[in-house]
């Protein structure tokens, strides 16, 4: 099923929407330090909607060229492979619930190639915004050795460090999901290849 919508005009609300959704994530992620499931929800429903209702061009995804909507099959496929991208990094208490499920719901508008370069953005950004809190707050010391904890916990087979209680401070990673969507989908409209193609 498809409206009479032009590919620009599709992608034009497809980006509208991903920025909203961005600035209501940050925003929530900063006031309470969780992004509420109902976000999610709403990013999810919202990419699945838009990939089965615009113009297939292609089945391009949003952030192509030559945009075109995904169809319902390829935007589940996304939603899957972005849960499966972050899910080992909660399941090691190095990321929230929430923002393994932000970039799940974001797979429903990119689809599971742009999902995996997406997360490798979102992660960039997440490193590069570390560093620098790192250093505006002058926790660098702490954080050193907590990653030595850490890799001697793994060296050993036992945990030795806990993020969820140990951790020099805790960043608001919505920042870096809107850095490293921001980025990456410049990268795109400047004619950049995606980074991993599974093609």
């Amino acid at each position: 099923m498809s409206f009479d919508v032009t590919p620009a005009t599709w992608q034009l609300w497809c980006l509208a929407a991903l920025t909203l959704f961005m600035v209501m994530a940050i925003d929530a992620d900063v006031r309470v330090r969780r992004i509420p499931n109902v976000l999610v929800l709403m990013v999810l429903c919202a990419g699945l909607v838009l990939n089965v209702i615009g113009p297939d061009n292609g089945r391009a995804g949003p952030l192509a060229e030559y945009p075109g909507a995904l169809g319902l099959g390829a935007a589940l496929l996304g939603v899957l492979v972005g849960l499966a991208l972050f899910l080992p990094l909660h399941l090691v208490r190095a990321m929230g619930a929430g923002d393994v499920k932000l970039l799940a719901a974001l797979g429903a508008f990119v689809g599971p190639v742009e999902v995996i370069n997406v997360a490798l953005f979102v992660l960039m950004a997440g490193g590069l915004l570390a560093v620098a809190r790192m250093l505006w707050s002058g926790t660098s010391r702490r954080v050193l050795g907590n990653v030595r904890l850490a890799l001697s916990g793994i060296a050993s087979g036992k945990q030795l460090f806990d993020p969820a209680t140990q951790s020099a401070d805790r960043m608001p990673y919505a920042l870096a999901f809107a850095g490293g969507l921001a980025c990456y989908g410049y990268w795109r409209f400047i004619g950049g290849i995606p980074l991993i193609s599974l093609g």
